[in-house]
């Protein structure tokens, strides 16, 4: 058996100028970072030429066209057909606002490129799976996801009308590590399909365009605080993007996370946002240790640490 993993991401600031109708105009940028949690893919060779699948629901089928998952399904559309047993897994669960769907695509996309005795070329990963997300599945959505979990480690993205260029972010260890210890997530408890809240966002695009200009424009800024290691700035830019972002659809808030972001702002906590499309998923937080770590009392098993990927999507070894 050969397994594969793929990193979940937090993204910072900038989150929708990665979208077709903002970056085919404009370049769009976003600061995101991949995470220590993973989808996981497994593969085992059968000797049938049956094709086992194992994810929320199993399917056993004699060929990839009777595939009813619509992502397995395009995915291996691009890969010659042979017996298999592929198993996924989730460190987190889906609809959660960290790039799950994508992570997915990524894992899927490594594992296969590596049966085929291909190299697994980070680039090639995240084309492939905005190319099966966007262009083929018609996904309303950006290419930040496929690319920070491909590449992995703390990125600056920009995203141009036909390319995407992944800079690393060169700042003291030091800063790094105070930056990666300053970060909380909270599960809000509720999951959403990211394809219907951004379908919606799409369409009021043309209307929202200064609102994702004003989110464009703190890129800069929050880099040159995260440099300047300055993380009370990094926070208060991090709330500002929150606010901008709650102001593109009425759905993207839901009144229950008013008693999670109450007891934010008593403790003082540096800044906060819910990441991904919005309704649901897990908020990142950013604080110092102390009031980190009463935000690990107060939300009990809600509380998610983590620390930063550096590696993204790769082939792990399994130990016996």
């Amino acid at each position: 058996m050969r397994a594969f993993i793929s990193p979940l991401r937090i993204s910072f600031v900038g989150g929708g100028t990665d979208m077709p109708f903002y970056y085919k105009k404009n370049d769009g940028a976003v600061i995101s970072t991949s995470i220590n949690k993973y989808t996981w893919v497994f593969v085992n060779e059968l000797k049938n030429n049956k094709l086992l699948l194992k994810y929320s629901k199993s399917e056993l089928v004699n060929h990839k066209k009777l595939i009813k998952h619509r992502l397995i399904k395009e995915i291996l559309k691009d890969y010659k057909y042979k017996g298999y047993e592929i198993s996924f897994f989730g460190d987190l669960p889906n609809r959660s606002g960290l790039a799950s769907s994508s992570s997915f695509s990524v894992a899927l996309i490594a594992a296969l490129e590596k049966i085929q005795k291909n190299k697994i070329n980070k680039e090639i990963l995240a084309r492939k799976a905005c190319d099966v997300e966007i262009r083929k599945l018609k996904d309303p959505i950006g290419k930040q996801d496929q690319y920070i979990s491909s590449y992995g480690g703390l990125r600056h993205l920009i995203f141009k009308k036909n390319r995407v260029l992944v800079k690393k972010i060169n700042i003291k260890k030091k800063i790094l590590i105070k930056f990666q210890k300053s970060i909380s997530l909270i599960n809000t408890g509720y999951f959403r399909s990211a394809r219907k809240i951004l379908k919606i966002q799409s369409k009021k695009a043309d209307k929202n365009i200064h609102i994702y200009n004003e989110i464009n424009s703190l890129v800069p800024k929050f880099l040159k605080s995260l440099k300047a290691g300055d993380l009370k700035l990094c926070g208060k830019i991090l709330s500002k993007n929150w606010e901008l972002k709650k102001k593109l659809d009425k759905n993207i808030y839901l009144n229950n996370f008013k008693n999670i972001e109450k007891k934010l702002e008593g403790m003082n906590v540096y800044g906060y946002k819910l990441l991904g499309a919005g309704s649901g998923g897990y908020y990142c937080i950013m604080s110092n240790l102390k009031t980190k770590n009463k935000i690990k009392k107060m939300f009990g098993n809600k509380f998610v640490d983590i620390k930063f990927d550096k590696l993204g999507a790769r082939e792990i070894k399994i130990i016996v």
